[in-house]
């Protein structure tokens, strides 16, 4: 209220500053109770929010464990390079093969006779085909050019699998067919014919007169001396669950007769995953404990001290942890037997010795232990589910804090606006007592004047 500040008229009291220390001892004990509750939730809030995102990182390294293909993922090695790659997955078994690469699979390829490059060679059709299949191109007397009978292969919409280009060199040009696919299966073929209309005597039937230039052939490889053949390079489930993809020709004679190939469990993905598992687990029973601390020195406590969501799901997940698993196999029975065990402060160390024995040593038995029905993934995704899920626990807190926060702000918006009625009733009180004064001061005068005036006993003013 800018326009209050002057003196009062009739008393020269300071009336603005009597205002503003009466609506100050308004104002106060409120905006500090108001305060003091939005620190509350604030707290509450954040501490909460940690906690929940923490929980979130540990349900994620608990899905790292327990999808399906966590533990059945598999490795491949190889003796020698560039002869042979493999990829395998879950249905191979672990173990070795050798490996010789005898013949690459490769397309059919034909060449025509030579031809001038830019003359038309008139109208007609060409049959191509492939395999047991077979497709018409028919050739326009307009567009009928080397390139351009190229191109109308190529674009034909009911092509079977037969490409053309041209080829140049000192005989001439010609066109060259090839297979889209590589094996015996996959033989081209090609039959011409001509309305003998080309440029020059040029004509379409010297494209059906062909000569191989490569033959249709099969990939062939041996595993363990059995002979595969294959229509591509690509040789799939010869080995159950693995795909060989055969690059290049084993010499017998040579200093590199055959490749060894390995098949493992991916044991490095696992124990990665499972200290991200201890790690995140850490970070959660510490993150509880700085919550939920009490020093005594100080005597102060932690925003969760005491608070029941705290310990309760402090205790479910030791319980969990310590617990053996049902449908788990000796001797992994329980994550102690992986080299997880508790520490006092509730935290829980790993053993790389140990888990590294028992993943060598029996890997889909620690499978079992995390991935299997009731193994620990899926009890603690429960648990985790129960606290952060939609309808979790600290979901729920959360969002009630945040309705309570938005509570408080009304009542804060309320009181703002009550205290700017409150001044302006309180300045028209004091004006109201400053006038009263300045009457009473009036009349005072008029009184005293009156006794100045009177006469006295004698006769005399």
């Amino acid at each position: 209220m800018g326009d209050l500040k002057l003196p009062g008229v009739g008393s020269g009291f300071p009336i603005q500053n009597f205002v503003d220390i009466t609506v100050q001892a308004e104002r106060a004990p409120k905006e500090q109770q108001l305060a003091r509750r939005a620190n509350d939730i604030e707290v509450q809030l954040s501490a909460y929010g940690g906690l929940k995102g923490v929980l979130d990182e540990f349900k994620t390294s608990l899905k790292k464990l327990g999808e399906e293909e966590a533990f059945q993922k598999r490795s491949t090695s190889l003796s020698e390079s560039g002869f042979v790659s493999a990829k395998a997955d879950k249905n191979a078994v672990a173990g070795s093969y050798n490996l010789q690469v005898i013949q690459l699979a490769q397309a059919h390829k034909l060449g025509s006779e030579a031809v001038a490059p830019d003359k038309a060679l008139g109208s007609g059709s060409l049959t191509l085909g492939v395999g047991d299949e077979s497709f018409i191109v028919t050739i326009d007397k307009d567009k009928s050019s080397l390139a351009e009978v190229a191109a109308a292969i190529n674009n034909a919409e009911d092509n079977k699998g037969v490409r053309a280009t041209v080829i140049t060199d000192d005989g001439g040009s010609r066109l060259v067919y090839f297979s889209d696919k590589t094996g015996e299966d996959n033989q081209i073929s090609v039959v011409a014919s001509s309305n003998n209309d080309g440029e020059d005597g040029n004509s379409l039937a010297a494209l059906g007169v062909t000569n191989e230039i490569q033959a249709a052939q099969n990939a062939e490889i041996t595993i363990d001396g059995a002979l595969v053949t294959s229509q591509s390079n690509e040789i799939k489930d010869a080995i159950a669950g693995v795909t060989l993809d055969v690059k290049k020709i084993n010499d017998p004679a040579g200093d590199k007769p055959n490749t060894k190939l390995t098949i493992g469990y991916d044991k490095n993905a696992v124990e990665t995953n499972l200290k991200g598992f201890v790690e995140s687990f850490n970070k959660v029973v510490n993150t509880i404990n700085q919550l939920s601390r009490y020093n005594p020195e100080t005597e102060q406590a932690g925003p969760l001290n005491g608070d029941g969501t705290a310990r309760n799901l402090n205790s479910k997940i030791r319980q969990l942890l310590s617990e053996s698993v049902e449908g788990a196999v000796a001797p992994i029975k329980s994550l102690t037997d992986l080299g997880i065990t508790s520490k006092q402060d509730g935290t829980v160390e790993l053993d790389d010795d140990l888990l590294k024995k028992q993943l060598t040593d029996n890997f889909e038995k620690v499978g079992l232990l995390f991935s299997s029905e009731n193994g620990v993934s899926n009890k603690l995704d429960t648990l985790m589910e129960e606290f952060v899920g939609k309808e979790g626990i600290l979901t729920n807190k959360n969002e009630s804090l945040n309705e309570q926060m938005k509570k408080l702000e009304k009542e804060a918006d309320s009181f703002s606006e009550y205290m700017v009625s409150f001044e302006e009733r309180t300045y028209k009180q004091f004006s109201a007592m400053d006038m009263a004064v300045a009457q009473m001061n009036q009349q005072l005068s008029s009184v005293i004047s009156a006794f100045e005036n009177m006469p006295d006993f004698s006769g005399k003013k």
